[in-house]
C-alpha cells in the first residue's frame, strides 16, 4: 500500500473577474485555435480547462511526496526517535532575519 498525501481543494461559484493577457505567435494561436474548435469549446473555455490543469498537476508535483509502505514506516519511526542536540539548538538559534 502507498500513502500519499493530498492538499484538499474547494470549488465555489465565484465570478471571473481576474484577467490574464498573453502574447502568442501566429502558429501558438492556431493551435489553440484549432484545439478548442475540435474540443467544441471557446478559446477562453479551452484554455482555462488546459490551464487550471496544468496548474494544479505541476503544483501536485511539487507539493505532494508518495512513499511506499515500508519507506513511509521507517519515516515514522525517525519522527517518534528524540531530536539530536544539534537539532534542538538549531531551532533554539534566533533568525538572523528578525
Amino acid at each position: 500500500m502507498m500513502y500519499i498525501g493530498v492538499m484538499a481543494t474547494v470549488t465555489t461559484d465565484q465570478a471571473r473577474t481576474s484577467r490574464l493577457n498573453m502574447r502568442l505567435t501566429p502558429e501558438q494561436r492556431k493551435a489553440i485555435d484549432m484545439a478548442a474548435a475540435l474540443k467544441g469549446s471557446s478559446i477562453t473555455q479551452w484554455a482555462i480547462n488546459h490551464l487550471v490543469a496544468d496548474a494544479r498537476r505541476d503544483i501536485q508535483e511539487e507539493t505532494v511526496m508518495t512513499l511506499p509502505s515500508k519507506s513511509f514506516d521507517e519515516f515514522l519511526q525517525a519522527l517518534d526517535k528524540p531530536m539530536p542536540k544539534s537539532a534542538k539548538d538549531l531551532i533554539e538559534l534566533e533568525p538572523e532575519w528578525l
